[in-house]
This record gives structure tokens, sequence and C-alpha cells, in this order.
């Protein structure tokens, strides 16, 4: 039997497949790659206020910016 591709693999997972939401989500991956918030706020083009804001849940990025931070965290190595 064919095996999901995320099993075995929890730190990558999309936050809703882990019942949790974008802000902790996102947090351990930036952990995950050894970023800080201002690294991803530079490579994103976006203020650093507002990757936090991510990360404590009170904003929620728009669709096309999860795209440009989906693409740093493919790019970023893990640590």
């Amino acid at each position: 039997m064919a095996q999901p591709h995320n099993q075995g693999v929890p730190d990558s997972s999309h936050p809703t497949e882990q019942g949790e939401g974008f802000g902790p989500w996102l947090g351990r991956q930036l952990r995950r790659a050894g970023m800080a918030q201002a690294d991803l706020a530079d490579q994103a083009g976006v203020p650093r206020a507002t990757v936090s804001a991510w990360i404590t849940g009170r904003a929620e990025p728009r669709a096309e910016t999860n795209a440009t931070i989906a693409a740093i965290l493919a790019t970023a190595s893990p640590k």
C-alpha cells in the first residue's frame, strides 16, 4: 500500500494537516531553516512586524505572499 508523501516528515507538512495554525507552523519552519523573522521579512519584502504578526496569529499573509513564503522556505537549508 502506498504511503502518503508527507508521512514521517511532520516538520514540513502543511499546518492544517497537523491541526495547528499558520503562525506556529511558520515559526517552526523558520527555526528548522535557521532563519530569523528579519530574514524572512527581507526576502519577502515585508516589514519585520508583519512577519511577527503572522507568527503570533494577529494576521495572515495574502495568497500571493504565501507563494513567496513557500519559495523562500523551499530554498532555505535545514539547520
